[in-house]
């Protein structure tokens, strides 16, 4: 099956969640996105760090992903690093516990974990640990396939807006769709390669102002590009997000680890900033 004719299926997942206290814009950046969501008819998944959302009313906009048919997932409490040494894995679990203490009276609320960073640990023990500790508390991993680097260029959108650069911005929006296309193309070519199949794909995205004006403009180029939308449920039904990353430092994207069990050159980190440097230039971006 030629890795252009088969079929390509894709679901959105969001990180962290924002802190209305800390940015005045989160309860509209957060609406828009929902807003976008439910206009494209795509039901999500997000997975909010308490760290990032703050109290009551940041509690309150994850709450109304629930309330718009969303699955709301646990991103832990602190948002930790567990490759770092300075990480343990007892303070670890206890922030997913937290995280799962605030969080499980949300509507729609289930036991899918998300990995900060996408890191699973930086030794065999530490992967391990957490790995039997989630399975014993009837987590399931919420593993993405396509990883990339919306966080970046939202730090651009972010400077842009500031100078009221109209022209940076729409270039803006054509090279962050540029990228996340690159990025989907190359997972599932990478996915055709190693599984001889195209799974159910998962896009790591976060909830910010990048996604808040840019979210219906990309849905439509990936449909043009003949990706077809599916539910965060659906996509997380594919066995490919059962498996466990074999590698240490563990985690990733799950297809960027089983290519790299299998001995595949992979760039690392997967998604890092320098990368887009490239596509910048292309857009005429600095």
């Amino acid at each position: 099956m030629s890795s252009f004719t088969h079929a390509k299926d894709i679901a959105l997942s969001f990180d962290d969640g924002l802190n209305p206290q800390q940015n005045p814009k989160a309860a509209l950046i957060n609406q828009q996105i929902l807003t976008q969501l439910n206009e494209q008819q795509i039901k999500s998944i997000v997975f909010p760090s308490l760290i990032k959302i703050g109290d009551y009313q940041g509690k309150q906009l994850i709450a109304n992903w629930g309330k718009d048919g969303h699955i709301i997932g646990n991103h832990s409490a602190l948002h930790q690093n567990l490759n770092k040494d300075t990480v343990s894995t007892k303070h670890y679990i206890q922030a997913i516990i937290d995280a799962d203490t605030i969080l499980n009276t949300l509507p729609n609320y289930q036991r899918i974990y998300r990995y900060p960073f996408l890191k699973q640990g930086n030794t065999t023990e530490k992967r391990d640990a957490v790995y039997l500790w989630l399975n014993q508390n009837h987590y399931k991993i919420g593993a993405v396939s396509i990883d990339a680097s919306d966080w970046f260029y939202n730090r651009k959108y972010l400077d842009y807006a500031k100078q009221a650069d109209t022209a940076k911005l729409e270039r803006l929006k054509q090279a962050y769709i540029t990228h996340l296309l690159d990025r989907a193309s190359y997972y599932d070519q990478l996915a055709v390669h190693t599984l001889q199949r195209s799974p159910k794909h998962v896009l790591l995205l976060h909830v910010n102002q990048i996604n808040a004006a840019f979210l219906a403009d990309m849905i439509t180029a990936f449909e043009q590009a003949d990706w077809t939308f599916v539910s965060a449920k659906q996509a997380f039904q594919d066995p490919l997000y059962m498996q466990h990353s074999q590698n240490i430092p563990a985690g990733e994207s799950i297809i960027w680890s089983i290519a790299k069990t299998q001995g595949q050159a992979l760039r690392y980190p997967a998604e890092d900033a320098p990368y887009e440097l490239d596509n910048l230039k292309l857009h005429q971006l600095d």
